[in-house]
């Protein structure tokens, strides 16, 4: 989100990684001192063991969404490291898809963060591309909410 354009109040790291990596990445976070507190097929949470270290999630995407938001991203530098970013539009489809979980305990913090970005970027609901993730991820509601998002970001 900070990559992004604009500060969030949280301390976990977020990875979207391939579905097809995932017990690679299993074994790495157990190698780096992360314990597993919550795992799905599409999600894992890690805790750390030592101190001063950040939790860590991961969320899981087939092979087809991977390629799509891996090759529409771009590349930042982060602390000398190379990352790619996701579009925001792709970024939205993802908080949609955790506030519409039906397991999802806390969704208003992802539909904050989703109107943050609406405002942050300018997101038009009009917008074919846009109208049609918001769709494919959220439903009508979802639709009218990012309207209503949008609208409230032009005042």
């Amino acid at each position: 989100m900070v990559l992004l354009g604009f500060a969030r109040l949280t301390v976990d790291i977020d990875f979207l990684i391939p579905l097809e990596k995932r017990s690679h990445w299993l074994d790495f976070m157990r190698e780096a001192g992360y314990r597993l507190v919550h795992g799905t097929e599409a999600f894992a949470q890690f805790s750390p063991t030592a101190v001063g270290c950040s939790p860590v999630d991961l969320m899981l995407v087939d092979g087809i969404t991977w390629s799509r938001l891996y090759g529409e991203a771009r590349e930042e530098t982060v602390a000398g490291q190379h990352v790619r970013v996701p579009r925001v539009e792709h970024l939205v489809a993802l908080k949609l898809h955790a506030a519409t979980s039906p397991t999802r305990s806390a969704p208003e913090k992802d539909w904050e963060d989703i109107r943050q970005m609406v405002r942050a970027w300018h997101l038009n609901p009009a917008d074919l591309y846009f109208r049609e993730v918001i769709l494919r991820h959220g439903g009508e509601v979802a639709l009218a909410r990012m309207l209503a998002f949008y609208n409230e970001s032009r005042k």
